[in-house]
């Protein structure tokens, strides 16, 4: 399994003890993750899901994410998003 390692720009303190300073996506998806993202409303709801399944990492690491971090993260993994989800992710 392939992955994509994003280097955050604000590194998150995220717990006292953990510092996150880059994010690994897996470069696949299983029809769990995709059910999982069934109902999210609204794009940003749906991309920070997206982010959270693939890194492994919670959602409220997301959430924690700069906007800047958030998009640019998104931006890195759309090429392969294309071929998982379709032409519908862009």
């Amino acid at each position: 399994m392939d992955k994509i390692i994003y280097t955050l720009d604000t590194p998150v303190q995220f717990t006292p003890s953990r510092l996150v300073e880059e994010l690994s996506f897996k470069t696949d998806m299983s029809v769990r993750d995709l059910r999982r993202l069934e109902g999210q409303q609204g794009s940003v709801g749906a991309g920070a899901t997206l982010l959270s399944l693939l890194s492994g990492e919670p959602v409220e690491l997301i959430d924690a994410l700069s906007a800047h971090d958030f998009f640019k993260a998104q931006e890195m993994i759309r090429p392969f998003l294309k071929t998982i989800l379709g032409t519908g992710a862009n």
